[in-house]
This record gives C-alpha cells, structure tokens and sequence, in this order.
C-alpha cells in the first residue's frame, strides 16, 4: 500500500503599490499599509453603458416601426378613456359605446370600410381563465351558421402577458379575439379585431392587444356607484 504525496500549491503573491512588500495577490488592501491595490472602477463602463443606450435607441426605433406600421399605411393614434387605454389606428372613429358598471368598452370603426373594426371589453370580475373564455367563444362560434373557425392557442405579449387568440371568418371578413387577464388578474380584457382583409388584420394584430389595457383604478371598476349621481364618474378637470 503506497501513500501519495499531497502537494500543496502556494498562494500567488504581489508587490504591493505603495511600500513594496510582497503580499497576496488577491488582496484589495495591503496588510502592512493598509493601501488599496486595485482601482475602483464603474458598474457598467463605458462599454457597457454604450451597449445600454444602443439598446434603449433600437427598442424606440422598433416601437416606432411597429406603431407606424411597416408599409406605412397604417398608423396609430393613442386613445385614453378614465377606464381604458389604447392604441388607434388613425382615421377610425369612435362609436361611443357605454357598458353596465364594472365594465368598460371601447369601439373604433374605419368610416370608409364598416368591416374594418377595433373593440376593446374590460370587465371585473374577469369571470374564469382567459382560456376557458376562448374555448366558449369558439364553442358559440362553431353552432352559428356561417362561421369559418380558424386557429386557436395563446402567444406571450411585451410584459410577459399571456394572451389567448381565437381567429374566425364570417360572411367574408376576418375576426381575430384576444383574451387575457389584468390588474394581477382581477379584470379580464377582451380585444375584437376586424378586417376585410387577412393582410390589414395581421397588420392590425402587430400591435393590438398589447395597445390595450384597463386602468385598474377606474371608474368603471371601483365601487362607488353609478347610479348615484352625486358621486363623479371622472375626476373634475
């Protein structure tokens, strides 16, 4: 039976900066002295704050793109009730549209082509998963004549967002529906899109629904109530 020999590697040394003497080379500070022997130096340095702020310019500039749509012809407005936000595509008007309390709606239209359409629905309680909103639509759907049914699944949207979408044809225009749950999941959102065209709805889709979004502190979602009218919906300007 042999016994191995255990060598054991001495620590690497340094010339201290100030008075010379040789010390550990991994020491910040010098025993004998007490001098510093390495530079403090930024969090980020310039490199790093270089790669910073040419990803902040590249995501305004996408934000931009995509706002402004690739081909151009599509832009889009900002649109902000006391209850809602949302992103417009230009041009469309507002057809006003009024919900019970602890609901808020919005609807555009394209005024030249009915068939071009926007709706925004927020309601409170959100009333079961996004999911299971989506296979009862699509359930609905298939028991109504006409109805071509598309795809359905769920993509993830800018903050993490899982959002459900359910895509379906009726008397030749396209609908995409996206259901999704917000103010930590207390309102359920739906957004309608529709279009004479594929192309303008994938068009449309680029920004919605992450363009629209309750306001979790709105009126239509507090508890005052709306039928007493001596409390303000909205805030006085």
């Amino acid at each position: 039976m042999s016994t191995e020999e255990l060598t054991v590697e001495e620590p690497r040394t340094r010339v201290c900066r100030t008075c010379s003497v040789e010390i550990n080379a991994a020491s910040a500070r010098c025993p004998y002295c007490g001098a510093r022997q390495f530079k403090r130096q930024p969090i980020l340095g310039w490199r790093g704050l270089l790669v910073c702020l040419i990803a902040v310019a590249a995501a305004v500039l996408v934000t931009h793109l995509v706002i402004d749509a690739p081909s151009g012809a599509l832009r889009y407005e900002p649109y902000r009730s006391a209850s809602l936000v949302a992103l417009v595509p230009s041009g469309y008007s507002d057809q006003l549209l009024a919900g019970p309390h602890g609901t808020a709606i919005a609807g555009f239209v394209n005024p030249t082509q009915a068939a071009d359409s926007e709706q925004i629905e927020a309601s409170a309680p959100a009333g079961g998963t996004p999911q299971a909103r989506m296979l009862a639509l699509a359930a609905r759907l298939r028991n109504q004549a006409g109805v071509a049914e598309g795809s359905l699944g769920h993509v993830v949207v800018p903050g993490d967002v899982d959002v459900w979408e359910l895509e379906y044809t009726l008397a030749g225009v396209d609908h995409a529906v996206f259901a999704f749950d917000a103010c930590s999941q207390t309102i359920g959102v739906t957004v309608t899109l529709s279009a004479d065209s594929v192309g303008l709805l994938d068009e449309l889709s680029l920004v919605l629904p992450q363009g629209a979004a309750p306001i979790c502190d709105g009126p239509d979602f507090s508890n005052r109530d709306r039928a007493d009218t001596s409390v303000p919906l909205r805030p006085a300007a």
